[in-house]
C-alpha cells in the first residue's frame, strides 16, 4: 500500500514539474521573441499550439507513470485536467507579471490582471495567408472565443496523454508496464516474399529453430524501391515476472514514403519461460 501511494505521489511530482517547466518556457519564449506558442492555430479553429502545450504540460504524468510503474486511474485524469486547465491562465498571469512597459514600469503596477487580460484578448490579431503575412487587425470580442478554443486545445492535449497511458502495453500478470527489451527490422522486396514470411512465422513454436531462422532472415536490399515491405519487431518484457510480448508493425514504401498498414499489426504473448532476446536483435 505504501509503495503504491509513493508511486502516485511520485507521478504527481513529475506532473507538476513538467507543468512548471512548460509554463516557464512559454512565457520566456513569448518575452524573447513575441511569439506565443499556445496561441498558434490552423484555420483559426484548430488550436495546434494549445494541443501541443497541453500535452507537454501533462507529459510529466506520462513519464512518471512509466518510471514508477503506476497505472492511470480516474484520479490521474483529474490531475491532468486540473493542470492543463490551469496552464492557460497561469501563462496569461505570468506574462502579465513579467510585462515591462516602454517607460520601464511594470504593467502589474498600473493595471489589474482582469483589465490586462481583457485588453490582451480584445487586441489579439489574426494572421492568414502563406507565411501568415496578412494581418486581419484586432479581433475584439472574438478574442474571448479564441481563448475558449485554446482552452479546449489544452484539455484535449492533456487527455491525449492519459489515453496513451491507458493503451500502453502492460503485463497481463502483474499489470506493470512492459519495457522495450530489443527490436529488429526486416525488409522484403515484394509482397509475395513478405506474405510467405508473415503467414508462416507463427506456425512454428516461438522457441524453435525454424522460428529463429525466419526472424533472422533479412533479404539484402541495398536501396528500397516502390512496394518494398518493412516489418519492425519490438520485444517488450516485464521486469518483474519476466513475461514477454512480441509486437510487429508493417510498412510499405509508396510514392510519398513509408505507409503504415495497421491491419497487419499484431501483438503476440509469448509462453512463460521463453526469452526471445537472443533472436529479436539486429544482425
Amino acid at each position: 500500500m505504501i509503495a503504491k501511494l509513493a508511486g502516485h505521489v511520485g507521478v504527481a511530482v513529475f506532473g507538476l514539474i513538467s507543468f512548471a517547466l512548460v509554463v516557464l518556457a512559454v512565457i520566456i519564449i513569448d518575452r524573447l521573441t513575441g511569439f506565443n506558442i499556445f496561441s498558434f492555430s490552423f484555420w483559426v479553429i484548430i488550436p495546434a499550439g494549445a494541443l501541443f502545450t497541453g500535452a507537454a504540460a501533462a507529459s510529466g504524468y506520462y513519464f512518471g507513470s512509466l518510471f514508477f510503474q503506476t497505472r492511470p486511474t480516474w484520479f490521474l485524469l483529474v490531475q491532468i485536467l486540473i493542470v492543463t486547465a490551469a496552464a492557460q491562465l497561469i501563462i496569461y498571469y505570468g506574462e502579465y507579471r513579467s510585462l515591462v512597459l516602454n517607460d520601464g514600469t511594470m504593467a502589474s503596477d498600473v493595471i489589474g490582471f482582469r483589465d490586462y487580460l481583457d485588453t490582451y484578448l480584445r487586441s489579439m490579431h489574426l494572421r492568414a495567408g502563406r507565411g501568415a503575412h496578412i494581418d486581419t487587425g484586432e479581433v475584439g470580442d472574438f478574442g474571448y472565443w479564441l481563448a475558449v478554443i485554446d482552452f479546449v486545445g489544452f484539455i484535449v492535449g492533456g487527455i491525449s496523454v492519459y489515453l496513451i497511458l491507458q493503451n500502453y502495453p502492460s503485463c497481463w500478470k502483474c499489470n506493470r508496464y512492459l519495457r522495450k527489451l530489443t527490436k529488429l527490422g526486416q525488409m522484403f522486396p515484394d509482397h509475395a516474399e513478405f506474405g510467405r514470411y508473415y503467414d508462416t512465422l507463427f506456425q512454428h513454436p516461438v522457441d524453435s529453430e525454424h522460428f529463429a531462422d525466419l526472424m533472422k532472415s533479412n533479404p539484402k536490399i541495398r536501396k528500397p524501391s516502390l512496394d518494398t515491405v518493412m516489418i519492425g519487431s519490438d520485444l517488450l518484457g516485464c521486469t518483474h515476472c519476466k513475461t514477454q510480448l512480441l509486437t510487429q508493425k508493417v510498412q510499405i514504401l509508396g510514392k510519398k514514403g513509408w505507409n503504415d498498414i495497421p491491419k497487419l499489426t499484431r501483438h503476440v504473448r509469448l509462453p512463460d519461460g521463453v526469452d526471445l532476446r537472443p533472436v529479436v536483435k539486429p544482425a
